[in-house]
């Protein structure tokens, strides 16, 4: 069966499962949580009816918006240059808001390898939400917050390992369950997902974000406290992976913590995110010999915004991203790092324009079953420059 048809199917039992389980009383649901900024927030959630009741159930009630994001990159890796340009985003995105405490999402990009990335529904009473369809686990601020909303042209070379090395992130199929006490600042959510198929034959060959071709289960947990303008988040995953094809399964885990934090000022001000990991993986210097690795984690991207106080408003904004991975604690010389800067200029949550200044590098004992090997084999060191322009709609 397909990854969409998948998808399809689990929307459709998890919606059915939600309709059931609805509370006849569900009440007025709080802000959307972190776990759903990649959504684009409905006027109608915050908005005051002037009495306590539910609007009546509209099936019409949809709402489409759409992004774009192309881009040319320039980079340089032991004295060699390449340069290339694509558009990286084409998405459009149907809402449905039938009534507060249900909604659904289908979101579908005809860019690059034209697929579908959301497809789900959710349910919400005034202490518990469910989740059932194709969508992000509840795991790192940067990987959950939309890529729109941070500063940074590309998530970086972290993002790429806990995606498709390690089978940690992404989007995939699966049935969430969320929990927050009335009047409370925190929230608890606990996933069940599909695995990713990372395994040692598909080293090198691009398909390591596949996901596993039995519905192998994965679990997510995030419990989060939000207050103002403040998210303090703890993540923890554990999940399959394959490192001997047709060998069986072994399980792997990864716990997190994260902030993100902005300053509120009437011309902008700092934007903050921070994140690390600590885990376990096979991904270390002999993939094949069921010796696992500890690899620990961290990243922090910083951003100070001037203007854009309001929507569509001039701005402009200087950023820098920094980023650690050691593979493996009891190896030398196998540490990956980037550090990139750049500069948006555009209107603020409408249009801007972005370029990017990129340096990463690897030491000698880095292992190539990450992914990371540019035509050379480690240590190396990889410039880039990277100019993209975007637009939401």
């Amino acid at each position: 069966m397909s990854v969409v048809a998948q998808a399809v199917l689990t929307l459709l039992l998890g919606g059915s499962a939600l309709v059931l389980a609805r509370s006849s009383e569900a009440q007025e649901p709080a802000e959307p949580p972190a776990a759903e900024a990649e959504e684009v927030q409905d006027p109608d959630e915050t908005a005051s009816t002037g009495d306590e009741e539910e609007p009546s159930f509209r099936w019409t009630r949809v709402r489409l918006n759409g992004r774009f994001v192309g881009w040319w990159r320039s980079v340089s890796q032991d004295g060699v240059s390449k340069s290339d340009a694509d558009v990286d985003n084409a998405r459009l995105t149907l809402h449905w808001r039938p009534a507060r405490w249900l909604r659904g999402q289908v979101e579908y990009d005809v860019a690059m390898d034209r697929k579908l990335k959301d497809a789900f529904l959710t349910m919400r009473t005034d202490l518990v939400s469910f989740r059932g369809g194709q969508f992000k686990p509840p795991f790192s601020v940067v990987a959950m917050d939309s890529r729109w909303d941070l500063p940074v042209a590309e998530r970086g070379q972290l993002d790429f390992v806990l995606r498709d090395s390690l089978g940690v992130i992404g989007r995939r199929p699966g049935f969430q369950v969320g929990y927050q006490p009335r009047g409370g600042d925190t929230r608890a959510f606990l996933g069940v997902f599909r695995a990713s198929s990372v395994r040692g034959d598909r080293i090198g060959d691009g398909a390591f974000n596949d996901l596993a071709d039995d519905w192998v289960p994965k679990l997510t947990g995030r419990v989060q406290h939000e207050r103002r303008r403040l998210r303090l988040g703890l993540s923890g995953d554990y999940r399959p992976a394959e490192p001997l094809p047709g060998e069986g399964y072994q399980r792997f885990w990864t716990v997190g913590a994260d902030v993100a934090w902005r300053q509120r000022q009437k011309q902008g001000g700092w934007r903050l995110w921070g994140e690390g990991f600590v885990g376990s993986s096979w991904q270390d210097s002999n993939p094949f010999d069921g010796v696992n690795a500890t690899f620990v984690a961290g990243q922090v991207i910083g951003a100070w915004r001037y203007g854009g106080r309001k929507d569509h408003a001039f701005y402009l904004e200087p950023y820098t991203l920094l980023s650690v991975l050691d593979p493996d604690t009891n190896v030398r010389e196998d540490l990956l790092w980037e550090a990139a800067g750049g500069v948006n200029v555009g209107r603020w949550d409408q249009v801007r324009i972005t370029v990017e200044v990129q340096r990463r590098s690897a030491g000698a004992n880095t292992p190539p079953s990450l992914g990371f090997v540019f035509d050379s084999e480690p240590p190396f060191s990889r410039t880039g420059l990277v100019l993209q322009i975007g637009g939401v709609f």
